[in-house]
């Protein structure tokens, strides 16, 4: 028997390139820039993905953890405007 390949649809492919990995990036580089405005939208960007990641997998406390951190780093990036 051999194993069929699962071929992905679009949507999850979609989710996949952009959800997961772009998201990831985002997350990995910004603390680098963490002091300047734009990592600090990175941040918010990068928690925003990984969000509706979360919110897919039901890790409901990890939700909260991104929603908390969404609010830090909004919350310096308007105190620094």
């Amino acid at each position: 028997m051999g194993v069929k390949k699962k071929k992905l649809k679009k949507n999850d492919r979609l989710y996949r390139l952009v959800v997961i990995y772009i998201g990831t990036i985002f997350m990995m580089i910004s603390p680098f820039f963490i002091d300047t405005n734009q990592g600090k939208i990175g941040m918010l960007i990068g928690l925003a993905l990984i969000t509706v990641q979360t919110q897919k997998t039901k890790q409901y406390n990890l939700s909260l953890l991104n929603f908390v951190g969404f609010c830090g780093y909004l919350y310096s990036l308007i105190k620094n405007l």
